[in-house]
């Protein structure tokens, strides 16, 4: 082993650590045999299973869009944002599948373990990023759609969206790309395995330009976060207000048409009513939508602005640091986070969107129909007879 390092007793933490005074220490309430239990419970249970279920869930979103077509520009921006969360969710299973691999060969596990922990953490991160300026972006399409219907039809054409979809996950992603440089896998011998492992520790890169390095990267990842909370935040509430505008708008244009109508206003009286009671249901509708996404999207980016926040105010905490193992617990829960955000997007669209719904079901319920009418002309012949 290198002089002037240790490793960490964790198999998630199996990086070289410098000793002295940035040496990581134990937090009371977890010691190192509920640290481990923990971490596999995370792992290989809670993470593992949320990936699986989005790399699914994000796989019939592609699917549904892709037939219902890309007419619509929401269907564009949507579709790109389950792809960014399918790679997320991919991520989050190549990240923990480790747990699998040791049940074959422990030393690759162990290595593997080392190589995704400084690759698909960050590719886990950074396409939250993308995701959450993504969804921004459908907050600000949507409140156009609100505000200026007129003219949005010619102004957010799907290509345009398109375009805009490409050029936010070049700049988005591209913006954090440069932290994938940050450190060196080696190889070294393992008496434990017997064998010759990954580890990863800093690179030349990273001691050279450590301090301009991770300011760029915490204010970086305190903005972009922070901006694209403010901008759905500040749209949802301008396309909450413009929704009840319109229906306070609509249902006092149908009581003046009802009461300067006559009798032809009295004869429409109960359709007036009809559909106006079924225009507010569908702007009640769009709002508890929109209510939803912008729950979800705070939750998830809320603990990652805070995260973040103390992470730049602490020098220490970080991977490899003094607070090495409160990080790692505390990065935890912002997996969790992420990786439950990029999994539910199904269960919304199926829920809400009367189009995505009709149209699932029409590719994925068809087995059904062919038997009903196979039961039904049977039931009929038998009859006859």
């Amino acid at each position: 082993m290198t002089s002037g390092v240790i490793t960490t007793g964790s198999p998630r933490s199996t990086a070289l650590i410098p000793l002295g005074t940035t040496a990581p220490f134990y937090f009371e309430f977890m010691d190192e045999r509920k640290r481990k239990i923990a971490e596999i419970v995370m792992d290989y249970v809670v993470i593992f299973g949320i990936s699986v279920l989005g790399i699914v869930t994000n796989s019939l979103v592609i699917i549904v869009y892709a037939k219902i077509g890309f007419r619509e520009s929401v269907a564009v921006s949507m579709t790109t944002i389950s792809v960014w969360d399918l790679i997320k969710c991919i991520a989050g299973v190549l990240n923990n599948f480790s747990g699998i691999l040791t049940l074959y060969d422990p030393a690759a596990a162990y290595s593997w373990l080392n190589i995704s922990t400084i690759v698909f953490n960050y590719l886990i991160c950074f396409s939250s990023y993308v995701t959450s300026v993504m969804a921004a972006y459908v907050a600000v399409e949507r409140c156009l759609c609100v505000s200026i219907p007129l003219k949005v039809k010619w102004l957010l054409t799907p290509r345009v969206t398109l375009t805009a979809c490409l050029v936010i996950s070049v700049v988005v992603f591209g913006a954090f790309a440069v932290m994938f440089g940050i450190y060196d896998v080696i190889w070294i011998w393992n008496d434990t395995f017997n064998a010759t492992v990954a580890i990863y520790k800093k690179s030349e890169f990273y001691i050279n330009h450590e301090e301009p390095l991770f300011a760029y990267y915490n204010l970086s990842g305190i903005l972009w976060p922070l901006a694209a909370f403010v901008v759905i935040l500040a749209s949802t509430i301008i396309i909450i207000a413009r929704l009840r505008q319109g229906s306070k708008f609509r249902l006092g244009q149908k009581s003046m048409s009802s009461q300067h109508g006559g009798s032809s206003a009295q004869s429409k009286g109960h359709d007036n009513q009809r559909q106006g009671q079924n225009s507010l249901k569908r702007d009640q509708q769009v709002v508890k939508m929109l209510l939803v996404i912008i729950i979800i999207y705070i939750a998830c980016l809320a603990p990652r602005i805070a995260h973040y926040l103390a992470k730049y105010i602490v020098y220490d905490f970080y991977f490899l640091r003094r607070h090495h193992y409160l990080f790692e617990f505390v990065n935890y829960g912002i997996m969790v986070a992420d990786s439950t955000n990029g999994a539910v997007n199904f269960f919304v669209f199926y829920s809400m969107s009367s189009s995505f719904r009709s149209k699932f079901r029409a590719m994925f319920c068809q087995s059904e129909k062919p038997k009903l009418s196979s039961d039904i002309a049977m039931t009929s012949m038998e009859m006859l007879r």
